[in-house]
Parts: C-alpha cells; sequence; structure tokens
C-alpha cells in the first residue's frame, strides 16, 4: 500500500480537522478522518475542551465519501477515559448502534466496561463528508454522542484487570464478548477495521504533523516520530477485530504477514511508558494537553514546545492507555508499565525543555 495524504484542511488554531489519505499505487477509495468544530459542539468552546477529542471516519471514492464512524475521546485527570464509537453507515441496518468504553484506574487494578447502546426510532440515512452540521442534526432520531450513555443497553460486559495479578479469565470473559459483538454487527465491524487499517501508519508518515527529524527546529514533530495515539485505536481493536486483538505476539512462524496485529495503533504508548522513553511521553502529552481551541488560547504550546502547563493534564491518561494496551495487545509488558515512573513528571510547568539538533545551537 503506497498511503499517501491527497487533501488537508485546518481549523483557525491551525489544527487539523481535515486529512484525506489514499493508495496511491493501488487507487480506490479515498478515507478521510475529520475533527471539525461543526461536528465538536459546545464541547469546543469551554475550558477545558482538550479534554475532549471527536472525529468522523469517512470512506469513498473523490466524489462520494460516505460517513462511517463517528467517534468521542473524553479523559479526567486521573487517567479515567470515556470512548464512544457510533455506526453512521446508512448501508448498515444497525445504524446509530453505538459502544461506549470506559476505564477507570483504581488501586492495583483497572476497571473495565464496555457497553452497546441502540438508539429509539431513528431516520437512517447516507452522510457524507464533509460534514458541515452535527450527525444528530443530519439523522432524526439520534442523540449528541455525549448523550448516548442514556440510551437502551443492547449489552454490556464489566471487568477488571490487575496489575500484580492474573488476568486471564477477564480476558477469556472479554475475548468471548467481543465474538459476540462481531457476530451481530457484521457490518460495523467491517467498518472499524477499515478505521483500524488506516490509524496503523506503522512507521509511515504521511502528513507534515508527523514528520521524522528534519530541518524545522521549532516545529514539535520534527523531533518526535509519532502518528497514533487516539483511544478509540486502543479500546476499539480488541472487540471488533479478531486479528488485532490477538495482541503483538500473534504471528505465524512460516508467514508471519497472514495476521494483521496493527501493532502501530498501541505500540507508541508502550514505547513511551514501557521504556520510558521521554521525547516520546512528551509528544503525546502535547497531543492531548494542547488539542485546540479555548486551552490553545490559554496556555499556547506544550511542554515539549515552551514548558506550558496544560489546561488539563494527560499524563495519567496516557499511562492508563499504555496499561489498557499492555493488558491488550502485550500482557509481557504490563509489569514494565507498571513499575515505570514516567520522566515526563520532571517537567512541570516552569521547566523549559529545548530540542538542539546536532551541529546546532
Amino acid at each position: 500500500m503506497g498511503l499517501s495524504q491527497v487533501g488537508e484542511s485546518y481549523e483557525n488554531d491551525k489544527n487539523f480537522f481535515d486529512l484525506s489519505l489514499l493508495d496511491t499505487q493501488k487507487g480506490g477509495d479515498v478515507c478521510v478522518s475529520r475533527t471539525s468544530v461543526a461536528i465538536f459542539g459546545d464541547e469546543h468552546l469551554v475550558l477545558d475542551s482538550n479534554r475532549t477529542f471527536r472525529m468522523i471516519y469517512s470512506k469513498g471514492n473523490g466524489n462520494q465519501i460516505l460517513s462511517l464512524l463517528e467517534m468521542r475521546e473524553f479523559y479526567d485527570e486521573d487517567g479515567s477515559y470515556i470512548c464512544t464509537i457510533r455506526n453512521v453507515d446508512g448501508n448498515d441496518p444497525a445504524f446509530g448502534t453505538a459502544m461506549i468504553s470506559t476505564v477507570t484506574p483504581v488501586d492495583k487494578a483497572t476497571n473495565v466496561n464496555y457497553k452497546i447502546f441502540v438508539p429509539g426510532p431513528v431516520r437512517k440515512q447516507y452522510i457524507y463528508s464533509p460534514n458541515t452540521t452535527p450527525i444528530q442534526e443530519q439523522a432524526k432520531g439520534l442523540v449528541d454522542l455525549a448523550k448516548v450513555g442514556e440510551l437502551d443497553i443492547d449489552t454490556s460486559l464489566d471487568f477488571q484487570l490487575s496489575l500484580d495479578g492474573d488476568n486471564t479469565e477477564p480476558m477469556d470473559k472479554l475475548a468471548q464478548w467481543a465474538a459476540t459483538v462481531r457476530d451481530k454487527y457484521p457490518l460495523w465491524s467491517k467498518n472499524v477495521v477499515s478505521y483500524l487499517r488506516m490509524g496503523d501508519f506503522r512507521d509511515k508518515r504521511i502528513h507534515n504533523g508527523t514528520n521524522l527529524t528534519g530541518d524545522h527546529t521549532l516545529r514539535a514533530s520534527e523531533f518526535v516520530p509519532l502518528s497514533n495515539y487516539r483511544v478509540s485505536l486502543v479500546t476499539t481493536g480488541k472487540i471488533f477485530d479478531p486479528a488485532m486483538a490477538g495482541g503483538a505476539h500473534e504471528t505465524k512462524f512460516r508467514t508471519p504477514l497472514l495476521v494483521d496485529s496493527k501493532p502501530g495503533n498501541y505500540s507508541p504508548f508502550l514505547l513511551a511508558y514501557g521504556h520510558n522513553i521521554v521525547l516520546t511521553q512528551l509528544g503525546i502529552d502535547k497531543v492531548h494537553s494542547d488539542y485546540g481551541g479555548v486551552p490553545m488560547k490559554i496556555a499556547p504550546g506544550s511542554r515539549m514546545e515552551n514548558g506550558a502547563t496544560p489546561v488539563v493534564d494527560s499524563t495519567n491518561l496516557n499511562r492508563t492507555l499504555a496499561l489498557v494496551s499492555s493488558f491488550f495487545y502485550a500482557p509481557e509488558a504490563v509489569e514494565s508499565v507498571v513499575k515505570t515512573t514516567p520522566k515526563i513528571l520532571a517537567f512541570g510547568g516552569q521547566r523549559k525543555f529545548k530540542a538542539v539538533l546536532p551541529g546546532r545551537k
């Protein structure tokens, strides 16, 4: 696959809100991830809006790009988070169905909950990108993603993962529950796998927000080879994609490419908090702490760029994502993540960080 960027747009704070990708070798559909204020609603205007991330994933040819998934991520400073993903594919009888995953760190454990919610009477329809109005205004009967938890529950699963014990039983329960979800919602699952495949760039960078080291010393992305940092990539892979759910160690001896475990969707968190790579920690911190809108205006920059104190600190969130990534995809890394004291904690609001390439002052 020769995945290349074929289109981009920016909000007034210079953050991406529309990123279009195309396989330039094989052709085919354009994949679009969109984070426009038009779909964000009032959450973009509050003082702590960096805690919330919204996105619509769409796919299609250049003339007709169909929206398939709508996502919302929200976190608290204690490291807990809620991730909601809704099926908005007009071809799917399960149009409007949503999954909420909630993760809460507690003493020596992590509590995890998954719920599938079904909408009330809703008018199924095709929704196309670019989206200029919120999804719930285009499809009557749907509610805003922040209110999905008020709908009827179709099925749910609660379990706890121990930081120092055996997690075989809860992980087996999760695998069984995930299989029933995939069986019941095949087209929704297929669309999520498409999103996960797009998210797993691995070491191939495709836009100027994630370049490898280059000549622009004032651009933070030049120092952080990082592209994947979405909560949704970590939480949905275990449910909707059996290949990814198998984990980083799952492969075939003679045909290692037969099983696509999509390691790029979770490895940044394992590298940052399992191996304590502080530059990667700072990169993920920048992504979650300075996400546009009001927080960017109040505290522009990040710990990495100018020592700015985040409006809402994402350090605990990113460590939680590292733990969940290890529980779900690389259980051998759990002990390392648990024992690691993140070096980013030394970078307080008053400490300045200046990266200098060799030969430069």
